[in-house]
């Protein structure tokens, strides 16, 4: 419930800021499945799933996908930053602190942190033996 929430929030925001084009990268896959489908829901968060619907209509192109959470690594640091803030609701309008910039910029240069499965542990345990 807090991400879309969330996705409700940043997606009025981007609304007022005059956006007209946006990509939305959420780890959480049920929502993803949700918003691209058609179907109605029957649960707690329905009224927040239909909000987000009609503010993606407000876009001229707008694109909703899944990522693993590995890939959200920048945007999960600064939200957990957000959580400290004295105020409901942070907009930076100042050039942001060097530590968000990194964020930002690796965020944007698309580097992010490798997800672990059964796949990369044995491709790295490989890599090791033959150090």
């Amino acid at each position: 419930m807090a991400k879309c929430w969330a996705l409700r929030d940043g997606l009025s925001l981007a609304t007022q800021l005059g956006i007209q084009n946006i990509v939305v990268k959420l780890d959480a896959k049920t929502i993803v499945d949700i918003l691209q489908s058609n179907q109605e829901t029957n649960n707690s968060f329905s009224p927040l799933l239909i909000d987000c619907r009609l503010l993606l209509r407000n876009f001229l192109q707008s694109r909703v996908r899944h990522v693993f959470g590995e890939s959200n690594f920048y945007a999960d640091a600064l939200a957990r930053r957000g959580v400290s803030q004295p105020e409901g609701f942070a907009v930076f309008d100042n050039p942001p602190s060097d530590d968000v910039n990194t964020f930002v910029n690796s965020d944007m240069y698309g580097l992010y942190y490798g997800r672990l499965t059964t796949a990369t542990t044995a491709t790295l345990a490989i890599w090791l033996v033959n150090l």
